[in-house]
């Protein structure tokens, strides 16, 4: 799962690379937010367990922070230390 997070990673970085060479098309702007809401999940769960703590990631929160981007890993964050 670690790889397929890294090679989404790799993705977004090319995609943002690509953005900044020249005029980015909506279609663009909206796949990095997409990515940038999953590989950010992926880096601040990573993050989170060195503390101990620990983001069940499965295909409802890729979903979530799909559509949220990253505001929506610190939003499901606050919702698991809440423990809803």
């Amino acid at each position: 799962m670690t790889f397929v997070f890294l090679g989404l990673f790799i993705i977004l970085l090319a995609l943002i690379v690509r953005s900044s060479l020249g005029q980015p098309r909506v279609a663009l702007k909206v796949l990095i937010h997409i990515l940038g809401g999953i590989v950010g999940l992926w880096i601040f769960n990573l993050l989170l367990s060195v503390i101990g703590f620990d983001i069940p990631i499965n295909v409802f929160t890729i979903i979530i922070v799909g559509l949220l981007g990253f505001p929506g890993v610190l939003a499901l964050s606050v919702l698991q230390l809440l423990g809803i």
